[in-house]
Formats: structure tokens, C-alpha cells, sequence
């Protein structure tokens, strides 16, 4: 039981992290940063909206699938959106 609330947990810090990602970028974008994935540039380019749609849709589906398959690397996957969130967070303040 507590395996499956460790999971859990590590599910949920993914989500929280990507959900941070995408709304830390929309404001860097704003700020004159320049997005590096061409897609998501594209994408918030057209409109923020669609952008933060379609990254929390895609990522909900990756992370579903990856919780299903190999639960264990939730784990990697919450630490690296926590370390992206990180990195967002060192340079935000000075733009």
C-alpha cells in the first residue's frame, strides 16, 4: 500500500511540474525568452491557450501510459520536471 502512494504522489508532483513548466515558459516567452522546442514555439506563437492545452494533453497521455508500464520511473520523471521548474525559478526573477 504505501508503494502505491509513493507512485501516486510522484504522479502527482509530474503533473504539478509540468503544469509549472508550461505556465513558467508562457511567462518567460512573454518576458522576450525564446522557446527552444519548435513545436511548442509554434504552438504558443498561434495561441497560449492551444499551447498549454496540447502540452497538458500530451504529457497527461505520456504519463499515463508511463505509470502503467513503468511506475518505477515516475519517480525520474517527477525529478526531472522539479529540476526543470528549478531552472525556471533561478532565472524568472531577472527578466
Amino acid at each position: 500500500m504505501a508503494k502505491k502512494i509513493n507512485l501516486l504522489a510522484w504522479f502527482i508532483i509530474c503533473h504539478f511540474g509540468n503544469i509549472a513548466d508550461a505556465l513558467c515558459t508562457l511567462y518567460a516567452v512573454s518576458k522576450g525568452v525564446e522557446e527552444l522546442n519548435p513545436l511548442m514555439a509554434w504552438l504558443i506563437s498561434f495561441s497560449p491557450t492551444v499551447f498549454i492545452a496540447t502540452k497538458l494533453l500530451i504529457f497527461t497521455f505520456a504519463i499515463d501510459i508511463l505509470a502503467r508500464r513503468r511506475p518505477s520511473w515516475l519517480l525520474w520523471v517527477g525529478i526531472l520536471y522539479l529540476s526543470v521548474v528549478a531552472w525556471h525559478l533561478s532565472f524568472i526573477f531577472y527578466l
